[in-house]
């Protein structure tokens, strides 16, 4: 792919000269006020920033920050992906570039990508690994108001009750923690989900959430249950070790996007109230309304991967399947239901059963095949034909329960893909899917996890299984604790960012300014180029 760099781009060269051509050191700038700051040139119409020494003597050289296009120090290439992040292979190493149109964060896409989730409020930092109390992520969420949640900790919280989320306009930024991340995980005593979301302008990122089993039989020890609110985007998570679904959308939630999140081994064998094997990974009830799935891998889950009730238009683009054992994807017709199903992959594993579909399409309600309600493009599974797009895909019946299927029924099939919502994913070929999705997906930031490291390399070699229990594959794993930055101000943006930008590191409210009025505040662009 070529990319058209903005023109503001310059090499990393015309920086250095511009450098050098800054306000000197010596003769007026002999003397200046200790710790303070000013401008000096970058390239054109970009401004770096110089901080006097604590002994009042002199500035620092021009600190111009990263470069202009985002490339790394050594001049690197530009990014090449429709992200606003860009992957260095599977090390998690990220550039910056322009950020494009103003969503729920640059790279947005599906019906939830306009969600502004905190943006403009206040920033709570967590410092705390404890379940409750001062400088509690539970009590950050717990608050009203526009928010935007950071951490200066690393580490697992081991959760007492469901976090619940009954207040919007809240964003949870678990990239900006140090070390290894955050997790989340519920004590046994715990029979409900680790989070409990029926807020409107949510936006989670980047969180690893594995509640594992209760000592109670339960059906709701969900990783994350959304029970309601609009425009609510899940993006760069790690779910599972759930007792029922690693995700349930359920009631009227809407307009929501779950992209680029790694959704993996939902226990079998648990304990679930059924009493029989159930590994779930995720479903979207018959209300829900509007949902993108975008980017997504799931893997080892029995089933549910993922199930679609919703009798509203729904989008499955770029997901990747592994080693179901049940089926895949599983997808209901409704009345009113429109379906695009594009450059989706569903890969064989070691419990994968070659006389099922990986996919199937069923009648929810009794009547007439609703017409026309289902596009299909560019998918693989064990059953693809180049010569049919149709070929990946089974007829359930209705109501379900036939994973052997038949050919789909001619009614159903729409020639044209249905328009969807204002921030449509650019589809990845699917023959390239697995090799570009895996780098990256699920909590990769700031550093991926043993789990999820685990789980990837079993998508590359073919291996691993369900599992019943964590302490199968090794239990929760410790994570570094690390060392935040120091942020004097405490508004969520590392001293010495603000000064790289010529931002004062001393006035907590410029996190929510936005100082090159693209749109984004300062603290969001922080987030995405740290």
């Amino acid at each position: 792919m070529t990319l058209s760099l903005p023109t503001r781009v310059r090499p990393l060269l015309v920086s250095l000269a511009l450098v050098a051509s800054a306000p000197s050191c010596n003769g007026e700038d002999a003397s200046c006020v200790p710790n303070e700051t000013r401008a000096c040139a970058c390239a054109p119409g970009r401004d770096g920033v110089q901080v006097c020494a604590a002994t009042g003597d002199a500035y620092s050289s021009c600190d111009c920050g990263a470069p202009p296009d985002g490339s790394l120090a050594d001049g690197g290439p530009p990014p090449t992906d429709t992200d606003a992040r860009v992957p260095e292979g599977d090390a998690g190493v990220l550039r910056c570039r322009d950020f494009g149109p103003v969503r729920a964060f640059p790279g947005a896409v599906g019906f939830g990508a306009g969600a502004v989730g905190g943006r403009g409020g206040q920033v709570l930092i967590v410092d705390t690994l404890a379940d409750d109390g001062p400088g509690s992520l539970r009590e950050a969420l717990e608050a009203s108001g526009p928010r935007t949640v950071v951490f200066e900790v690393a580490g697992t919280i081991v959760l007492q009750s469901s976090l619940r989320i009954s207040e919007g306009n809240v964003t949870v930024a678990g990239q900006s923690a140090p070390g290894g991340g955050v997790a989340l995980r519920t004590a046994e005593h715990v029979t409900s989900p680790a989070i409990l979301s029926s807020a409107d302008e949510v936006v989670i990122r980047y969180l690893r959430v594995r509640p594992g089993p209760s000592t109670e039989l339960s059906n709701s020890v969900d990783a994350i249950t959304v029970s309601g609110g609009q425009n609510i985007v899940l993006a760069n998570n790690s779910f599972s070790w759930a007792v029922d679904e690693n995700i349930n959308l359920w009631y009227d939630a809407s307009d929501i996007t779950v992209q680029d999140n790694l959704i993996s081994e939902a226990l079998f064998m648990s304990t679930h109230t059924y009493g029989a094997p159930h590994s779930k990974g995720f479903i979207a009830g018959p209300d829900n309304a509007r949902i993108s799935l975008v980017r997504n891998v799931f893997a080892s889950n029995d089933d549910r991967n993922p199930l679609m009730g919703c009798g509203a238009p729904y989008e499955l683009i770029n997901n990747i399947g592994y080693n179901g054992y049940q089926v895949g994807a599983s997808m209901a017709l409704r009345e009113g239901t429109r379906v695009n199903f594009i450059g989706n992959v569903y890969l064989a594993g070691p419990m994968h059963r070659p006389s099922r579909y990986q996919v199937i399409v069923y009648g929810a309600d009794d009547g007439p095949l609703v017409p026309e309600s289902i596009f299909v493009r560019d998918n693989l599974t064990p059953r693809a034909d180049p010569s049919d797009d149709w070929a990946v895909m089974g007829w359930g019946g209705i109501h379900g329960g036939d994973y052997n299927g038949s050919p789909l029924p001619e009614t159903v099939r729409a020639a044209t893909p249905f328009e969807m919502s204002d921030a449509p994913a650019a589809p990845i070929p699917a023959a390239e899917l697995v090799d570009r999705l895996l780098p990256t997906v699920g909590a990769s930031l700031p550093q991926r996890d043993a789990v999820d490291a685990r789980v990837v390399e079993d998508i590359r070699n073919g291996t691993g299984g369900l599992i019943d229990d964590p302490s199968e594959v090794g239990g929760w794993p410790e994570l570094a604790a690390g060392t935040a930055p120091a942020d004097a101000d405490r508004d969520g943006m590392p001293d010495a960012w603000e000064m790289a930008r010529g931002l004062d590191p001393s006035d907590p409210g410029d996190a929510i300014e936005d100082r090159d009025g693209d749109g984004y505040t300062n603290l969001e662009e922080r987030l995405e180029c740290p």
